[in-house]
């Protein structure tokens, strides 16, 4: 009986955890009914009112006020630079190099003496002449009595005469010899290349130096035929060399050539520019540009501001909260400005960064 009372009791408390259970797998089941899932049409609507509200949030945008100043209109371009005066100086004697006056890098004057040949030969040759030629001139003396004396023909005096001319003219021929024997400069410039060494025997025509002029530069620009209308001799030119950072040459057109290179499609211009401290070398990269307009009162606005759509220009406008898009026209650009011939006024308040995004009649919120 005992047994038994206990498997009763027993039987009793597994019933009861059965019971205990029951509720709360119950309550799961309602849990789970409750929230039941959205329907495709509801979640497309969710992401919309999503997309709305973020567009409806204003972009943060920088601007810039349209003002009035001037702006030039200049042609750019690159060039090597040349020196106005170039020489390649030559013997223009035989001798052998004696003694050299200058080094590479040194500016001289023209007619200073560079070097010096040797000269032993050319003196002896020259005295030599000198005494043959007051012989001459002795004889001719006394052929000329003769001949007033009618003591000799006309033709004997000629001769005397013809002599005494020929060493003449072979004593000055030796003479200018020997001032050759000194190689002078033929213009004012630096000495950029020294061809000789000392004991070298040059021959007339052997090269000795090459000289620069080096106070006025030039920039030789092959300028498209289509400027042609806009540049003229006279415009002034600035010359910046990228070796030379922050300086900043003036110059001015020289000359434009008459006529249009029909191989490449060019004409030449030649800017000129003084060169006082030495500072620009024959051979720099330069990069030249030629002002060929300018207007004083032209309404700016950074370059920034201006949006470009295959052949259509516009800018935002800000009204208020929000921005106008508006169809401009523009002119000139000079650095960061560009011109607006039409579309606005000064004083408009342009987006000039931030843009990219932007709608007509769109909401902005405007920061530094």
């Amino acid at each position: 009986m005992r047994r038994l009372f206990s498997l009763a009791l027993a039987l009793m408390f597994l019933s009861g955890c059965n019971d205990t259970s029951k509720p709360a797998a119950d309550s799961d089941t309602k849990t789970d009914t409750s929230s039941e899932r959205k329907s495709p049409a509801e979640k497309a609507e969710a992401r919309e009112a999503v997309k709305t509200a973020f567009k409806s949030r204003p972009v943060p945008v920088s601007i810039g006020a349209v003002s009035l100043g001037s702006i030039d209109a200049t042609y750019a371009t690159t060039a090597t630079l040349s020196a106005v005066e170039e020489a390649l100086v030559v013997a223009r004697t035989q001798g052998i190099v004696e003694t050299i006056f200058v080094e590479e890098g040194m500016e001289v004057e023209k007619g200073t003496p560079l070097a010096q040949l040797d000269t032993r030969r050319l003196a002896l040759d020259m005295a030599r002449t000198e005494t043959n030629l007051e012989s001459l001139k002795r004889a001719l003396n006394r052929a000329d009595q003769l001949y007033e004396s009618k003591m000799i023909s006309p033709d004997a005096f000629d001769q005397a005469r013809f002599n005494y001319e020929r060493e003449a003219a072979a004593l000055a021929l030796l003479a200018h010899d020997l001032s050759e024997a000194t190689i002078r400069a033929p213009i004012n410039g630096v000495i950029t290349v020294r061809h000789i060494k000392l004991g070298n025997t040059l021959q007339p025509n052997s090269e000795a130096f090459e000289m620069k002029r080096a106070d006025i530069i030039e920039a030789i620009l092959n300028v498209p035929e289509q400027e042609l209308l806009k540049l003229k001799a006279g415009q002034p030119a600035s010359v910046r060399v990228d070796a030379l950072t922050g300086l900043v040459v003036e110059g001015a057109v020289l000359r434009i050539a008459p006529e249009v290179n029909p191989a490449t499609g060019t004409f030449r211009v030649t800017v000129s520019m003084l060169n006082p401290k030495g500072q620009l070398k024959p051979g720099m990269f330069a990069r030249v540009d030629i002002l060929y307009d300018r207007y004083a009162d032209a309404l700016l606005v950074s370059r920034e501001a201006v949006i470009t759509q295959r052949n259509e220009k516009s800018v935002f406008v800000l009204s208020g909260e929000t921005v106008n898009r508006k169809i401009v026209e523009t002119g000139y650009v000079q650095g960061e400005l560009i011109e607006i011939k039409t579309g606005l006024a000064v004083g408009d308040q342009v987006v000039v960064r931030g843009h990219s995004t932007l709608k007509d009649g769109g909401l902005v919120r405007v920061v530094q």
